[in-house]
């Protein structure tokens, strides 16, 4: 397989886990502005599943896939050493990632939900509402790559993983 057929295959799967995603959190506004007694329903409760899922497999799709062949398709030597720090610079460098800090506060948005904190509701709620917000941005960085990758490497025909409601 050439890596542009990988790259519609990862942009394919992107594309699908960030429109659950966007459901899942255009779901959850009913909700909002989020308290501890409406954390207890279990139909949010529910949808707050999904947009986790949806979220974990977003980031790993692109962290573990789309990212490092973005730098393969532009022809970017780096080492299969480098860390994914350096790669993330070099995405940086590049302009197919707005800023490699951006990435970090995802994974700290993503740590906050795995925090339960049953001892005390008002952690809990701060954590989901990080959460929620790392999930929006999540939301927006794939978008930004997707773009990046539609503007970059033309060889890739128009289903480049871009869902319909894009702005």
């Amino acid at each position: 397989m050439t890596p542009e057929q990988s790259m519609r295959i990862y942009l394919a799967e992107c594309a699908l886990h960030e429109e659950v995603l966007e459901e899942g959190l255009r779901d959850a506004s009913r909700w909002m502005p989020l308290s501890v007694d409406r954390l207890m329903d279990k139909t949010l409760l529910r949808i707050l599943d999904q947009i986790a899922y949806r979220f974990t497999k977003l980031q790993d799709s692109m962290g573990e896939k789309m990212l490092p062949l973005i730098l393969e398709l532009a022809q970017e030597p780096i080492l299969s050493s480098a860390t994914f720090a350096e790669k993330l610079n070099r995405l940086e460098r590049l302009g197919a990632i707005p800023s490699v800090e951006e990435w970090k506060k995802l994974r700290v948005a993503r740590n906050a939900i795995t925090h339960e904190y049953p001892d005390d509701p008002e952690m809990r709620l701060v954590a989901i509402k990080r959460f929620l917000d790392g999930a929006a941005n999540l939301s927006l960085l794939y978008r930004f790559v997707a773009h990046y990758i539609a503007a970059h490497f033309p060889e890739l025909p128009d289903g480049n993983g871009l869902s319909g409601n894009q702005e």
